[in-house]
């Protein structure tokens, strides 16, 4: 079996330049994301004034072999491969595979499965609302950002008091949020997304949390 494929592309890129790359880069992200053999992608910027590359891109793969299929759906932007020290460098964007770990419903509804980062980034676009399902001692010490509270204890009656849309759920871990999400899904709420690693993975990301009532 051939050893997993790491690909290490530094940018160099200006300021008023870099959103509009960011932009172009999350949707070759998220295609990559659906390619057989993705593992994980992260965008790093640097937090080094006079370093050349003002962006990191590292991405791995299975194999590379599936890297080079992929090549094929959606080349990296024309960026030149190379192996930089990544020290002195922030993460600012990951992308994990978007795997779907349940059927559903029967209606074709289906849960996936979100890093914090990329929850985060959806949840300042607007796109979600994130639900945590922790117990009311749990929410009132510390909770994410711009989490509404739902305790996983009393769905599936209080999903009705949710907004509509796109829901995501997050708990300490992961177990719990991932009960409501099947919960959610159970009466046809869609679509529907899990936190991977729940709070603890959201702090340590660096993430914001609001502590207190």
């Amino acid at each position: 079996m051939e050893d997993r494929y790491v690909v290490i592309i530094p940018i160099e890129i200006d300021d008023d330049t870099e959103n509009e790359y960011l932009e172009l880069w999350q949707d070759a992200a998220d295609l990559m994301a659906a390619q057989p053999g993705f593992l994980r992608t992260y965008m790093f910027r640097t937090v080094t004034p006079e370093s050349k590359f003002r962006l990191v891109n590292v991405a791995e793969w299975e194999s590379v072999s599936y890297w080079a299929a992929a090549m094929e759906v959606c080349p990296m932007l024309s960026q030149q491969i190379a192996v930089v020290h990544a020290a002195g460098y922030e993460a600012i964007r990951t992308v994990l595979p978007a795997a779907e770990h349940m059927s559903g419903n029967g209606r074709g509804h289906s849960i996936v499965d979100l890093s914090p980062a990329e929850a985060h980034r959806r949840i300042t676009a607007g796109e979600l609302t994130l639900v945590d399902v922790r117990q009311d001692g749990e929410w009132a010490t510390g909770r994410p950002a711009d989490a509404v509270h739902a305790a996983l204890s009393g769905m599936p009656t209080s999903l009705s008091d949710l907004p509509d849309g796109p829901l995501a759920f997050i708990c300490r871990a992961g177990q719990r949020s991932s009960k409501a999400a099947e919960q959610a899904v159970s009466v046809g709420r869609s679509p529907v997304f899990n936190v991977v690693g729940g709070l603890e993975a959201w702090e340590a990301a660096g993430l914001p949390v609001v502590s207190g009532k």
